[in-house]
């Protein structure tokens, strides 16, 4: 699907946040995909079905406790900024 649409293993990996190595065995068959992650790609790859059947399996990122300083982990980019990014990447690609 990635090759079919013309965008490159590390433009995907980046966009979804995935390693590119394991994207790379993940197409391979090597490796498989959380179901966060594959929602993200599907999100990247705008395959808009599987994306809204993923999304009520997606944990929602927790927001930071202000009371005991305690930082979350780096959080992967929201759909909404995937999208968005996406689509300009696409439309300068396109020019």
């Amino acid at each position: 699907m990635r090759a079919a649409k013309g965008l490159s293993l590390r433009h995907v990996a980046e966009r979804s946040g995935i390693d590119p190595g394991h994207l790379s065995k993940v197409e391979r068959g090597e490796k498989h995909l959380s179901v966060e992650s594959l929602h993200r790609l599907a999100v990247v790859l705008e395959l808009r079905e599987l994306a809204t059947l993923l999304a009520p399996y997606v944990v929602k990122p927790r927001k930071p406790n202000n009371d005991d300083g305690a930082r979350d982990a780096a959080q992967a980019p929201s759909v909404e900024h995937i999208n968005e990014s996406t689509a300009q990447q696409t439309g300068s690609a396109q020019k």
